[in-house]
């Protein structure tokens, strides 16, 4: 008989559904200035986003691939206008335009119909991270399988047990994988698991298992110049210092004199800036906007806890500034510098209370 797998979900990627921060692609800035370096002229016009506000738009022509879970594509540069279909992680879009209000315009095949319309480039990378593979394998521990290769943004879909065959049809970052796998019912299913749980050559696997288990494996090395942090460096707020790449932040305690409302009590988890935690294209700014701090940030349910609200948790403040497709309702989690800290401090249950 198959047994439940309890998995602890340690991490969050620093983006959440609306909205979303993955892999860069150029925005209307980098397009126009890079055509006036080349003393080139950009061929731009105008259009409007749905709203009625005016927005710019430039020309070009590249190849950019879908990075969120899943995004829209609307008739107009903005999401008041009419959505024209879904794409999902991995898909391919062919961009001749670039807004300046953060969209570009795209088109791509949707259902077997030519789609044209507009999307945020938040949910686009220009490179595709998912290589293909190919291969049944063994799953050589259990594991959950969730929708997409992100501990934070992933929800569980499914779970597979040791000695289970499946097909690998997809690496990310060579942390992840994507299977396609058979339910207890015998229907087939697709969704992503750690590589390290699959029973590869050694060399795969040890790689696997060194990103996965390494003390430092949610450490970024600033001077690599590549990691999820590495274009989020520049400018760095009073107080905060940086440690391999990541934003240090100093404990607050809570006042002895706060006026504190009980929220009740929340399952609290934590996440680092590693893949496991982050997924695949995850560049450390929060869903709002701002760099991600250490004993300074924490992912919400914003119907919950809204955006810029402060709580003390086990007497120390914290401020929600980051959400995620896994984190809903009572469940909060805490931003920490690597990997095996967040590993260390687990999963538990507290009280939690709203500074008002």
């Amino acid at each position: 008989m198959k047994k439940k797998v309890c998995a602890v979900l340690l991490g969050t990627a620093l983006t959440c559904h609306v909205p979303l921060v993955y892999g860069a692609v150029q925005d209307y800035q980098a397009v126009t200035e890079a055509d006036k370096e080349d003393n080139k002229i950009f061929q731009a016009f105008s259009t409007e986003d749905g709203s009625g506000n005016s927005v710019n738009v430039a020309a070009i022509q590249d190849t950019v691939y879908v990075a969120a879970k899943n995004a829209g594509i609307y008739s107009k540069p903005g999401e008041s206008s009419e959505k024209m279909g879904d794409v999902a992680l991995g898909d391919t879009l062919e961009r001749s335009a670039v807004c300046d209000n953060g969209w570009s315009k795209v088109s791509c095949e949707v259902n077997e119909s030519k789609v044209i319309g507009y999307i945020q480039n938040q949910m686009l990378s220009d490179t595709d991270q998912i290589q293909p593979a190919d291969k049944d394998v063994e799953v050589k521990s259990d594991a959950t399988v969730l929708d997409y290769p992100s501990r934070k943004d992933g929800e569980e879909v499914g779970e597979v047990l040791q000695l289970d065959e499946v097909k690998q049809t997809g690496t990310v970052n060579g942390v992840w994988s994507r299977i396609t796998y058979q339910n207890d019912d015998g229907t087939e299913a697709e969704g992503y698991i750690p590589t390290s749980c699959l029973d590869l050559p050694d060399a795969v696997t040890e790689e696997a298992d060194t990103i996965d288990k390494d003390k430092d494996a949610g450490t970024l090395h600033e001077s690599s110049g590549e990691g999820v942090f590495a274009d989020a460096l520049e400018d760095v707020d009073p107080g905060v210092s940086v440690e391999n790449g990541v934003q240090i932040g100093t404990p607050v305690a809570a006042s002895s004199d706060a006026n504190l409302q009980d929220l009740g009590v929340f399952k609290i988890t934590h996440y680092c800036p590693c893949s496991i935690c982050c997924g695949p294209y995850s560049n450390g700014i929060t869903s709002t906007g701002v760099t991600a701090t250490t004993n300074h940030t924490i992912a919400v349910d914003p119907s919950v806890i809204p955006y810029g609200s402060k709580v003390v948790i086990n007497g120390q403040v914290y401020v929600a500034e980051d959400c995620g497709g896994a984190i809903k309702k009572n469940r909060i989690d805490i931003y920490v510098a690597t990997h095996a800290e967040g590993e260390a401090k687990g999963t538990y249950d507290t009280e939690v209370y709203l500074i008002k």
